[in-house]
């Protein structure tokens, strides 16, 4: 009976938390086809042998049909070496090339070590080429938060969400939600004392 209670309590304080989040982190519509200059796929970490983790597959497979569908003709894939040595980006164009992308339309930024320096290094490489609008795609649990960050930084943005990994239980799911909206709630929390504080 105690379990119960305790998954109760876990359930109402998620619910608070999510409902907290979706009216502060704002999050764009979803793409639905619209034509943009720029598809940005986020990074992911790649197994330790350099291979597609499940996650990073779904991102690259979501990106992949969007520039085959003609959504936009050049692909930003972002992210460093975080989680070991193999740098995201080359993985994804790697992967990307290997769906039917010309590697003539992928754009490697392999400089940002998390969402915020991802989206801050892409607008970079959208202004220096004369790009305006981009989609996003990263996995479901993800986009608000990237999505919030787009805003802060004034990208002109949609977003669409990959797939849910197959290997992934719907209970694992619900824990990577779980974590990353308590990561962004703490967050908003620490924002709000430093703005008291001011």
């Amino acid at each position: 009976m105690m379990v119960l209670y305790i998954l109760c309590l876990i359930l109402i304080f998620f619910t608070i938390e999510y409902s907290v989040l979706c009216s502060s982190y704002k999050k764009a519509a979803h793409n639905n086809g619209q034509k943009r200059d720029v598809i940005i796929a986020l990074g992911y970490p790649a197994k330790k042998d350099g291979s597609m983790s499940p996650i990073l597959r779904e991102r690259i497979k979501k990106a992949a049909k969007l520039y085959h569908e003609g959504i936009a003709g050049v692909i930003i894939c972002t992210g460093a070496a975080v989680a070991n040595n193999y740098v995201e980006a080359d993985v994804m164009a790697q992967a990307l090339i290997e769906l039917g992308v010309p590697d003539c339309s992928i754009i490697r930024e392999k400089f940002a070590t998390g969402t915020y320096e991802n989206l801050v290094n892409s607008k970079k490489i959208m202004q220096d080429r004369g790009l305006k609008t981009a989609v996003i795609v990263s996995s479901p649990w993800h986009l608000r938060k990237a999505s919030s960050y787009a805003y802060k930084i004034e990208i002109d943005h949609l977003v669409e969400n990959s797939k849910f990994p197959h290997e992934y239980l719907i209970i694992g799911v619900g824990l990577i939600y779980f974590y990353l909206y308590t990561q962004m709630f703490v967050n908003l929390l620490r924002n709000q004392k430093g703005k008291q504080k001011s």
